[in-house]
């Protein structure tokens, strides 16, 4: 209608209609952009998406929770030598040069005393059995000269009846013989001795006298101290040195060797196995007159020997020797396995290993006599020793790098270097020492 003004529709602000419609797109628009903003940070500042799934009813989507993922429990990236900081390489250089430098240095120290220890013991029987040649003879020509008698003996081994290595002596029973022409005034049976040797009993069971030919035969059971070698020990090898000499000088009787002596077939003794068995004359030249006035100069005797060579028969009391050290080196290495692959702080288990070794060398120590040389026995224990200090340095080590450098990922990397360095060391060293001290 004319004269009628046309109703403005202000929308509660007094504008009209257009403008407010205009106004309220841009509102729309500004807020669905501020959305989309804040929906991706959102997204951002979360590590892990929630996913949905299809429960089958109605349609609709059911979301799962987030699956979060512990720093602490995240498996370790593995590493490789190139991917190594510089003081992460210098660590491992050092390490490496540390065990390789000191266990190389002991074995090659231990397993050369050892081997050295070893020709030592073969180069002395060597020389008993085998008197040198040119002062035997010098001898001979005195007893020729003086007119002197030679006997004729031998023996017969029947049983090695004890063998103790604590008290430092050894028991034999046998036969002794002499034999001579002529000269029906000497008794060698009755005067002779074994040196070193306390006669448990002696007894002669035949004498003969046949035209001029002489013949005793003595059962003896004697027993003889012997300082045994012990560096070796418990896989050692000794010799069991029988010498019966004669209380006349050399210049009324000399000895002559008959090649009948020998040993029963089927000696052996406890842990033991005869591997070597010889004979021989020797002359004894003493340094003094014993203050006799009738003598002018040092008296010499004949002797006889009777050596035997035993050796360990097996490793049997090495193993009972070292059965409690075995033991607590597993356990270290256990115990450094668990810190190397598990994370777990393994050090609290380790002094306990160590009454173990405590108790491995008292055994041994039990065996052998105070008064002893250093040797096979106390290189496997300071070994041992070694190596359960070696682990312990290894956990504190790997501890330290986890927990002050927080490098879990170099932490199992130098803890494997670690425990197969340290047990490469072990496995060599328990088996190269024992078989330079052994006599195949």
């Amino acid at each position: 209608m004319e004269g009628e003004h046309p109703i403005i529709d202000t929308r509660d602000d007094g504008r009209p209609s257009s403008e407010n419609k205009n106004d309220n797109a841009t509102e729309k628009k500004e807020t669905a952009n501020s959305d989309a903003k804040k929906s991706a940070a959102s997204k951002q500042e979360e590590p892990v998406k929630a996913s949905s799934r299809d429960d089958g009813k109605n349609g609709t989507k059911k979301e799962t929770a987030p699956k979060r993922v512990d720093p602490v429990k995240a498996p370790a990236k593995k590493l490789h030598y190139k991917d190594l900081e510089k003081w992460q390489k210098t660590r491992i250089i050092r390490v490496l040069a540390i065990l390789f430098l000191a266990g190389g240095l002991y074995l090659i120290a231990t397993c050369s005393t050892l081997l050295s220890d070893k020709e030592t013991t073969q180069n002395a029987w060597d020389h008993y059995i085998n008197p040198d040649s040119a002062t035997e003879a010098k001898y001979l020509a005195q007893e020729k000269q003086a007119g002197s008698t030679a006997v004729t003996v031998g023996t017969y081994i029947e049983n090695l009846k004890e063998i103790s290595i604590k008290n430092c002596s050894f028991e034999v029973v046998g036969l002794i013989w002499f034999k001579w022409n002529g000269d029906d005034a000497l008794d060698p049976a009755n005067n002779f001795r074994f040196y070193k040797g306390t006669m448990k009993s002696m007894e002669v069971i035949k004498e003969e006298n046949t035209g001029g030919a002489h013949y005793q035969l003595v059962r003896f059971d004697v027993s003889v101290t012997r300082n045994f070698w012990n560096r070796r020990f418990p896989l050692e090898t000794h010799q069991l040195n029988l010498y019966a000499e004669s209380n006349y000088p050399i210049t009324r009787m000399y000895f002559v060797g008959d090649k009948d002596s020998s040993i029963y077939d089927n000696l052996s003794v406890a842990g033991y196995e005869i591997i070597n068995y010889g004979t021989t004359v020797r002359t004894q030249q003493y340094t003094s007159t014993n203050g006799d006035p009738q003598l002018t100069q040092p008296i010499a005797t004949s002797e006889y020997l009777t050596a035997m060579m035993i050796n360990r028969s097996s490793w049997g009391t090495y193993l009972k020797c070292f059965i409690a050290l075995v033991g607590t080196i597993t356990w270290v290495m256990i115990t450094l396995f668990i810190c190397t692959y598990h994370r777990v702080d393994p050090l609290s288990m380790i002094p306990a290993a160590l009454f173990g070794t405590v108790t491995n060398l008292m055994v041994g120590a039990s065996l052998l006599p105070d008064a002893m040389e250093i040797g096979l026995l106390e290189y496997v224990n300071f070994y041992g020793i070694a190596t359960i200090l070696a682990g312990a340095i290894g956990v504190i080590n790997i501890n330290r790098i986890r927990n002050h450098y927080e490098a879990r990922a170099f932490a199992s990397y130098y803890g494997s270097i670690y425990f197969f360095t340290l047990l490469f060391f072990v496995v060599t060293g328990n088996i190269l020492m024992p078989i330079c001290a052994y006599m195949f």
